[in-house]
């Protein structure tokens, strides 16, 4: 059973852009406007390959029972959400351009981009994260974690999904539920420094833990 506080994070992601984030409806790239309602083929041809593409698979589902409580039906369907992050350098901000099944349905504005020398990324494993451990902030998207500290040790995945039942618009015994998935990521300091686990959630960083004591690379 998910709890209450799970449940209101859930809403509260669904509801709120990135802490500095502004929703709009377009993005203006080199060869174009695309708005909400283009083609991923519009994106790709007027704002070329994005920094960074996330997806996940959403399983929306909705039921209702009859008046008399006896019955009921219901309809499941599997959406495919990604998330592109396109990064225009540190003198523009970031854009945030969701789409689902092929198409644009929300483009937010984010902080001010990062240059090409801070994106290169070391390599997984033990090799060590170039980052301090203070780097993390919550709110922060998987790109920014990414700029600043490279690629984790380790990514881990869940799913959770949550259920509401009545209330407007669900009907008589209506409901309806929805998921959002989460990643873990594990960040190695080395041997004299703790492990950091940053929980993500759709793309935004949500929880920060700290383990034991990292590893140092081999050699």
């Amino acid at each position: 059973m998910i709890d209450r506080r799970l449940a209101c994070l859930l809403a509260s992601l669904a509801l709120v852009p990135l802490p500095g984030a502004a929703l709009g409806d377009s993005i203006n790239c080199d060869r174009g406007i695309v708005s909400t309602g283009d083609s991923k083929l519009d994106l790709l041809a007027k704002c070329g390959e994005p920094a960074l593409m996330e997806a996940r698979l959403e399983e929306r589902s909705h039921y209702r029972l009859s008046p008399d409580g006896r019955s009921g039906a219901g309809r499941s369907v599997t959406v495919t959400v990604e998330r592109w992050t396109y990064n225009f350098g540190p003198q523009r901000f970031q854009q945030y351009v969701t789409l689902e099944t092929g198409r644009v349905v929300a483009v937010e504005r984010g902080t001010y981009g990062y240059s090409l020398e801070q994106l290169r990324r070391p390599p997984r494993g033990l090799g060590l994260a170039r980052c301090d451990q203070i780097s993390f902030h919550l709110g922060d998207s998987s790109f920014d974690v990414l700029a600043r500290c490279g690629e984790p040790a380790l990514r881990e995945q869940k799913q959770v999904t949550t259920s509401a039942f009545g209330g407007a618009g669900a009907g008589l015994g209506g409901g309806s539920s929805a998921g959002a998935t989460f990643e873990v990521w594990t960040y190695n300091f080395g041997s004299r420094t703790f492990v950091r686990y940053l929980e993500f959630a759709n793309g935004t960083l949500v929880r920060i833990e700290t383990g034991g004591y990292g590893y140092d690379p081999p050699g």
